[in-house]
């Protein structure tokens, strides 16, 4: 018995999740929303303006139309113009609770036009089908505003309708309400639930992939610690330029890939033999030509062991990470000698990470340099070896992180 209780507790409030589930994966509903209330408003416009032509012709009440289309527009836009700047999941909350309000004032407005039998409960109908879609929020809550939406609806429909027209209003929203609650239930708790799986298998498959990577440097002796240092400047670096103007277009999801491939950016190393690999000296060139493909050796790797993760974006980034991040800015880098913004942006980032570690860290050919002495040889190579504008970034980043040596 008590655990049908907590079961039926998690389903009215966490969607059927467990607690701690819901709360990791309720940003990404909220930012999913964000991008679905932008069709729904505009489905929702739409909608408004049609009714508003069609009670033109039959001389109704035109009010609870205009104030439809004119809301849905303005929520529209407040999405298109404010979702860039403010991608939080406050805004989100706000503009979806927002639209909601919208759909009470407009079933209030709907409910005082004594004439509308022609097209009873338009409101109610409409947005119980469309909230569904829009908001995956706590269930308990939404059940709540559809429940409190009907019966307020019908209380002012009472006072201001013919008989007739309010028994037609009566049978539309209970009806629809019902099957909104029943639809918003099975919609909202699947949703959910695939997220929760989708993070889940993410979970995993980054454990797996940082998991290769630690083996990979467990064999090359001379970087020890490298991957982890490295993706924490790639994570402080990304969160820096993602609130630059030109970076600003570029989604979460984005960053947040550049983050999770920085460690396997040397997989390819797992190719490479022992004898080169953790010689203790200085390589020849000819060595130093077969270290070199390890950039390749790694894109390849990677193409070939995630064939079956379905993240082309993700596979996308880690490949250029690996491949292109010896890359120079003036072009005479390596594998392909790409110039300029023809290198990827992810694998710009993740030069500047793996060149101030290596300048900082202990390696067979020579002894760890200061922070100081590391920063002016970074400053010397940029618009040479480094982006211009990603490197001056990069330095004053390391330059007021005192836990960065």
């Amino acid at each position: 018995m008590k655990s049908k209780l907590k079961g039926l507790f998690n389903y009215l409030f966490f969607c059927g999740l467990p607690h701690k589930d819901y709360n990791e994966v309720r940003p990404i509903i909220w930012a999913r929303n964000r991008r679905i209330l932008r069709i729904t408003s505009i489905l929702s416009a739409i909608l408004g303006l049609i009714l508003l032509i069609v009670c033109i012709f039959q001389c109704g009440h035109l009010m609870p139309y205009i104030f439809l289309t004119v809301g849905s527009v303005a929520i529209f836009l407040i999405v298109m113009i404010f979702g860039k700047r403010f991608k939080n999941a406050y805004f989100s909350f706000a503009v979806c609770y927002g639209q909601m309000v919208l759909t009470i004032v407009y079933a209030v407005l709907l409910s005082l036009d004594p004439k509308n039998a022609a097209i009873p409960a338009t409101s109610v109908i409409v947005f119980i089908a469309l909230l569904p879609i829009a908001i995956d929020d706590r269930p308990i809550r939404m059940y709540g505003f559809m429940v409190c939406e009907c019966i307020g609806y019908l209380i002012i429909s009472s006072y201001s309708k013919t008989p007739e027209a309010f028994n037609l209003d009566l049978i539309n929203c209970i009806t629809f309400t019902i099957i909104g609650i029943i639809i918003y239930s099975v919609v909202c708790s699947r949703n959910v639930k695939e997220i929760s799986h989708g993070v889940r298998i993410e979970r995993i498959q980054n454990n797996l992939i940082t998991s290769l990577a630690a083996a990979v440097e467990e064999r090359d002796e001379n970087t020890g610690g490298h991957i982890v240092r490295t993706e924490g400047y790639v994570s402080m670096l990304v969160e820096k330029i993602r609130k630059k103007e030109k970076y600003s277009k570029l989604s979460r999801l984005y960053f947040r890939n550049v983050v999770m491939a920085a460690p396997i950016h040397d997989l390819g190393k797992i190719k490479i033999s022992d004898t080169i690999l953790n010689k203790p000296g200085k390589l020849t060139p000819e060595e130093y030509d077969i270290m070199k493909k390890h950039t390749e050796y790694g894109a390849s790797v990677i193409q070939n062991s995630m064939r079956s993760v379905d993240d082309e974006n993700y596979i996308n980034v880690a490949i250029n990470i690996a491949k292109y991040h010896h890359e120079r800015y003036d072009g005479t880098g390596y594998p392909e000698g790409l110039k300029g913004e023809d290198i990827p942006l992810e694998a710009r980032i993740m030069s500047l990470a793996d060149v101030y570690d290596a300048l900082i860290s202990k390696r067979p050919y020579k002894e760890a340099l200061p922070k100081e002495k590391a920063i002016e040889i970074m400053k010397e190579g940029i618009g040479t070896q480094f982006d211009p504008e990603l490197a001056p970034i990069f330095i004053e980043i390391v330059q007021q992180n005192q836990e960065i040596c």
